[in-house]
């Protein structure tokens, strides 16, 4: 399957098309601003679909090792119940050490890699490798979640998808993302949760479309969730509310302890890897021991096995001991550490959430002891604490607020805001360290660093873009491109419409397909691609460096802010890569714009040559009065090539190259002549054939 991102004949209108090529159906034109929509409602349906396989799987592994546990209880006694762990982490060894390395741990980081440095780029096997995995470690008692797992087997799927439609890496990344909020949704019946938590802590990158493309997939994902489990809420608890506002102080306090039960589950988890590390642990041994140890650990309460969600209410009832909250909370803490740190499959977003609860029902409880009649329920401390702890342990305060909401209700905002907030700042001041970041800085990725100032932060792109570009009819030949390019410096056409509106680009690699394929009687519309991304004049040079990255593309549009239809110019790598060269002491406020791109279709080159006493000699580009459908594109001086940026100020016997149109030549060479000898003649100016046929020329 493949997809053709070739704009039809009406490609300059609203209506702009795409042709899927579809196994069995052939090609399919869809609308091009509903092609997103339908990738990303694809990838909500892959999403959701695994999301209820897993679960399938992880119930099914539940039940199969709860019958071995009985097995052996009945056989040796209630200690074999730690090994039930261990023999379900053969199989799970087994894939992450021969089959899949991705598989082992929590997933996430895996996926913001993908999106960071791999450009949307999941390996397939890592979909069935994951879910199998996965499904033998929860299933055997392993004391973790199965969102991480869920959020990468969903972009291992939603990889494949991009990859199958052939998607450039910028949608790539942007299927993968949302397919991280689909595996959130459909997992916990959190669709806003699902949809922050990708923007937030996956992508990082807000804008309308990530929005809207990530919400798609979210809402589709639930729905398919929905549709097997029905829309319960995840933890049903009951209605929470505080006695007066005053109690937002306890939970100020709450917060606090938050962000160190936050930190100190981040510092754990990667102990416990550090540890195997140290010893020398093969790989195929980690998760076995790491089981054992979650086994031997439940042995004294075995309330820690598997994600503990289902214990989140019992707590709330406010009914569960102190010694064996502090019991719980410690040891699912140590036990989701061996789980995850040794390599086993699993999330920390559930274990974050016991913990959190753990926490919350404790100081809930004591502070009811302390002020009694004036604390309300120890449900909303429970609550509060979830939110915070996973606040502060993963630095997503927007993600831990929604999923609160969306598994307790929204009776808790202040006193949730409070907490989260408080937590998140709290461990931003401690620590760069979160859940997810931590693997990333040691595979080289660093993506909490604030981006370093740069020079190219005080240039804008009217300071380097070119202005140079020829613009052809919609109507022009392939003769006429090809006479276009071999006239210009660069690879690439503009075309215009017959209002001189910007519709399209047209590579050289585009001009010479169609000569090989002998299709010289192809119009400029229909070779012609709309530009999916494009600058504005007074954007950062920086910024425009980051699209032409993140796209990977060699040159940008360059079109006006208050109307993104006039082309100004190009900004091609080359001239980003020529400022950077430049020494770095340059005053950027004596850069000037280049002269804005005036031309219209069927424009001419004119060599003028600036005479001594003449208008132009000693005059600065920026002020040389030219008429208003003219452009100097470019000075040749003593044999060198000089940039007509603003600043530049002529010299006598350079030789200009000025781009207009037949009605100002005259106006234009009259500026390059001795003023006191005006009246001759100028037919040695040699103005070039137009490069560009009439809107109104017969087709060939």
């Amino acid at each position: 399957m493949s997809l053709v991102a070739r704009p039809s004949r009406r490609f300059g209108t609203r209506s702009a098309q795409l042709f899927w090529r579809l196994p069995l159906v052939g090609r399919v034109r869809v609308p091009r601003n509903l092609a997103p929509l339908l990738l990303a409602g694809a990838v909500g349906l892959a999403a959701g679909f695994a999301a209820v396989v897993l679960t399938a799987v992880v119930d099914g592994l539940i039940i199969v090792f709860d019958e071995l546990a009985s097995l052996l209880d009945g056989l040796a006694g209630g200690w074999t119940l730690m090994l039930v762990p261990a023999i379900a982490a053969i199989p799970v060894a087994l894939i992450v050490s021969k089959i899949s390395n991705e598989s082992q741990g929590a997933g996430v980081p895996y996926v913001m890699v993908a999106v960071e440095r791999a450009g949307g780029f999941v390996r397939p096997i890592v979909a069935p490798a994951k879910l199998i995995a996965t499904g033998f470690t929860l299933g055997g008692g392993g004391a973790a979640g199965r969102e991480g797992p869920i959020v990468l087997i969903a972009a291992s799927l939603a990889s494949s998808i991009g990859r199958l439609t052939r998607q450039p890496s910028d949608m790539l990344v942007l299927m993968v993302a949302a397919a991280a909020a689909g595996g959130i949704a459909a997992t916990f019946n959190t669709p806003i949760a699902g949809t922050f938590f990708a923007l937030e802590v996956v992508l990082r990158r807000f804008n309308v479309r990530n929005f809207t493309i990530v919400v798609v997939s979210a809402v589709v994902a639930n729905i398919v969730a929905v549709a097997f489990y029905g829309s319960s809420a995840g933890l049903d608890l009951p209605d929470l509310e505080i006695n007066s506002s005053w109690e937002l102080f306890l939970h100020a306090i709450v917060g606090v302890s938050a962000a160190i039960a936050g930190i100190l589950f981040v510092r754990t988890r990667f102990f416990t890897e550090d540890v195997f590390e140290f010893l020398g642990v093969k790989l195929i041994a980690r998760p076995i021991l790491g089981l054992f140890g979650v086994g031997i650990l439940a042995l004294i309460e075995a309330d820690i096995l598997g994600s503990g969600l289902d214990q989140i209410r019992i707590f709330a009832e406010g009914e569960t001991a102190v010694s064996t909250l502090a019991i719980l909370m410690v040891l699912k803490l140590v036990a989701a550490s061996l789980t995850i740190g040794s390599g086993a499959s699993g999330g920390a977003f559930a274990p974050l959430l016991f913990v959190g609860a753990t926490l919350g029902a404790l100081m809930g409880t004591g502070f009811e002891a302390a002020l009694p009649g004036i604390v309300g329920p120890i449900g909303t401390y429970v609550v509060v604490g979830m939110a915070a702890v996973f606040a502060a342990a993963a630095r997503a305060p927007m993600t831990s607020l929604f999923i609160v909401f969306e598994l307790t209700g929204y009776s808790l905002i202040l006193p949730l805001m409070t907490a989260v907030a408080l937590a998140t700042a709290l461990a931003q001041l401690l620590t760069r360290d979160t859940i997810y970041n931590v693997r990333l800085r040691r595979a080289g990725l660093d993506v909490q660093d604030e981006q370093a100032p740069s020079a190219l932060d005080d240039l804008t792109v009217a300071t380097t873009m070119r202005t140079d570009t020829p613009i052809v009819s919609r109507l022009a030949t392939i003769q006429d491109l090809a006479n276009a390019m071999s006239q210009s410096r660069g690879n690439v056409v503009a075309v215009a419409d017959n209002q001189n509106r910007f519709i399209g680009l047209v590579t050289a690699t585009d001009v010479t397909s169609a000569v090989e394929r002998s299709e010289l009687n192809r119009r400029a519309y229909d070779l012609a691609v709309v530009a999916p991304i494009f600058v504005h004049p007074d954007d950062s040079l920086r910024y425009a460096l980051s699209l032409l990255v993140e796209h990977d593309v060699r040159q940008l549009p360059v079109v006006a802010r208050e109307d993104e239809s006039r082309l100004m110019g190009m900004l091609t790598q080359r001239d980003v890569l020529r400022e950077v060269a430049q020494p770095s002491d340059r005053d950027p406020a004596q850069r000037t714009a280049p002269a804005p791109v005036r031309r219209l279709v069927g424009a001419v080159e004119i060599e003028a040559r600036v005479e001594p006493g003449s208008t132009a000699d000693s005059s600065m580009v920026s002020q040389l009065p030219l008429p208003e459908a003219s452009v100097i594109t470019a000075i040749h001086r003593k044999g060198e090539v000089v940039i007509p940026r603003g600043n530049v100020r002529l010299e006598p016997n350079d030789l200009a190259i000025v781009l207009s149109v037949p009605p100002e030549e005259a106006a234009v060479r009259a500026l390059f002549v001795n003023r006191t000898d005006q009246s001759r003649s100028s037919w040695w100016f040699l103005p070039h054939a137009p490069t560009t046929p009439n809107d109104d020329a017969p087709s060939r």
